[in-house]
């Protein structure tokens, strides 16, 4: 918020009512009447079931107290108000602070954090309420808030529709790479290895511009590459030290599949597509997302070493940023970053997911202008943008923020991150009489026949959790279909389920059932929402649906992981096999 807003005066005066209320030049906070009764037609009029709400303006704070009376325990307020003021003299109402938060409204990145945090709570079950005269006030402020609050929800739908479109491709993705990962070599090995510059190459179409000037200094600096972006490079005959794969989906694996590298070692996460190691057939660095502890500690429990966990985003390129910080003290560049169609293009000339955009496709894609590198207007989309708040979000997690350049000379601009050019950036800092000395990769130790055994124990184990769960949720939904009241559950039906529950509770608290079970208890939450003022038989009805969905969608999740599992078996006594067998030579 600018200065002369914060210098409004704030005139105090009392409702015909009889209750205090306040005036902002000649702009009323409240009704200047009945302020009760207003506020309580406001809560009526916009309060939503099972929505977050947000209310822009606090006022005296009656509209506030009204919506908090009518919020369940599930529910939330956040209020944001401009005036600073104000905010202090709400302080003193507890009342008011029931399941609410004031912001100031000129701190924007607080609300956007408290906002994305409750995101994947309600979905888009959104509720935004502009308090009386606040938005003649505060036109920009109450933009911004609005724009922050759409944006959020579509990243929000954007990770949610790719969590349910890629689950089972991650979880056998997941399953199967613990094989390779087994023998690979944890990426924390590369902690600090490196004291050079690092180049990030991604696949944005202001790539091929930095080519030239990257051919020249690409010995005297580490390269990686953000996953596809490698067949660019390898067209112009350039071959990266490191390139980043994370996605598990058969595109990834396509770019791969017809490469032959001499010199470039893989960065993988478990989830990527794990044909990608078959073909390659090459020993390397692997890493989870760090997107659940779990995760971490799950994969160390199935390996039993140390696998190091790497935050990241929605695309390959920030694991790939993250990754270059971590490897190296040296300056990091990144190019092709562009997160936007420049020159309606969608990527690097050579990628193979290239191609030119027309009109039909900008709006397919509900594309839209955002400020550019330059501060122009670039065309961008919501994926793009998930991508913009993944890398503004990292770099602040940085212990060195200022070792990472912004050298795409394109596309978006990264909020938070230094821009120079890519020549500036290797006249600074590239030393052209020193080369790069790579890791040694063979002098790492591998896993002996006995270490090999010792998994394959560990995942037999893991079978036979899976056929537990499987067993006990088609208990329960026989019990289920046994229920003969059609308004309420008998009382040794429920009995039990919850014996049931008690049983399946320790091993969905953990392990591979843990990440797979989370999203499915969310989502089926928020799919059988209680309705407004819901009768006896519409509760059981919507308990009873929701409990057998559950129980059903369990079942095929352990179905599906016991069967990757199973596959994986086969893999580790296959190796166990060909090891006793190049042992009796």
């Amino acid at each position: 918020m600018n200065n002369e807003l914060k210098e409004y005066k704030i005139i105090e005066e009392f409702a015909k009512s009889g209750q205090r209320i306040h005036k902002v030049i000649n702009y009323y906070l409240h009704s200047k009447y009945d302020p009760i009764r207003e506020a309580e037609r406001f809560a009526e009029r916009y309060y939503k079931k099972h929505h977050l709400h947000i209310l822009f303006g606090v006022g005296s704070g009656y509209i506030a107290e009204s919506l908090s009376k009518k919020m369940s325990e599930e529910e939330f307020l956040i209020i944001v108000e401009p005036l600073k003021s104000l905010i202090e003299n709400q302080l003193y109402k507890n009342h008011v602070l029931k399941r609410t938060i004031l912001i100031e409204g000129s701190k924007f990145e607080n609300f956007e954090k408290l906002f994305d945090s409750l995101t994947n709570q309600f979905s888009n079950r959104v509720q935004v309420i502009c308090s009386p005269n606040y938005d003649k006030l505060f036109p920009s402020e109450y933009h911004q808030i609005l724009n922050i609050v759409k944006n959020l929800i579509y990243v929000q739908k954007v990770n949610d529709n790719t969590i349910k479109a890629y689950s089972k491709e991650w979880q056998q993705n997941f399953i199967l790479n613990l094989f390779y990962g087994f023998d690979d070599i944890p990426l924390h090995t590369l902690e600090h290895y490196y004291d050079i510059p690092v180049v990030v190459a991604s696949g944005g179409p202001s790539l091929t511009k930095q080519i030239p000037l990257l051919k020249n200094v690409r010995e005297h600096v580490l390269l990686i590459a953000s996953g596809s972006t490698i067949n660019t490079l390898v067209n112009y005959d350039i071959e990266p030290d490191f390139v980043v794969t994370i996605d598990g989906n058969f595109s990834n694996y396509k770019h791969f599949e017809s490469l032959k590298l001499k010199k470039t070692k893989v960065i993988y996460s478990l989830s990527h597509h794990e044909k990608i190691l078959e073909k390659l057939n090459q020993r390397s660095f692997m890493f989870v997302p760090r997107v659940h502890q779990s995760l971490k500690s799950y994969a160390e429990k199935l390996l039993n070493k140390e696998v190091p966990d790497v935050l990241g985003g929605a695309s390959v390129a920030s694991f790939a940023l993250n990754i270059a910080h971590s490897i190296s003290t040296g300056p990091v560049a990144l190019i092709g970053q562009d997160l936007a169609y420049t020159d309606n293009k969608t990527h690097a000339e050579h990628n193979k997911n290239f191609k030119k955009i027309d009109e039909t496709y900008i709006k397919e894609r509900r594309m839209f202008y955002t400020e550019g590198y330059y501060g122009d207007q670039v065309l961008t989309d919501y994926a793009f943008l998930t991508m913009k708040y993944n890398f503004e979000k990292l770099i602040q997690t940085f212990s060195q923020p200022e070792r990472i350049y912004n050298c795409t000379e394109g596309g978006v601009k990264l909020d938070g991150y230094q821009q120079t050019s890519f020549r500036e950036f290797c006249e600074r800092y590239v030393i052209t009489n020193k080369s790069v000395t790579m890791f040694d990769i063979d002098s790492y130790p591998h896993k002996d026949i006995q270490e090999w055994k010792e998994f394959l124990i560990r995942i037999e184990n893991e079978i036979k959790l899976h056929d537990k769960v499987k067993r006990l949720v088609e208990e329960a939904v026989l019990l289920l279909k046994r229920n003969a009241s059609d308004t309420a559950f008998e009382a040794k039906i429920l009995k039990k389920l919850d014996k049931i529950d008690e049983q399946l509770k320790p091993i969905l608290d953990e392990g591979m059932m843990s990440l797979i079970v989370q999203p499915i208890i969310l989502d089926t939450f928020n799919n059988y929402l209680p309705k407004e003022n819901e009768t006896e038989k519409e509760s059981y009805q919507r308990v009873f649906a929701r409990s057998k969905d559950l129980y059903s969608r369990i079942q095929e999740a352990a179905i599906d992981s016991k069967s990757y599992f199973m596959r994986l078996k086969e893999k580790i006594r296959n190796k166990i096999i060909s090891m006793e067998k190049e042992g009796e030579r």
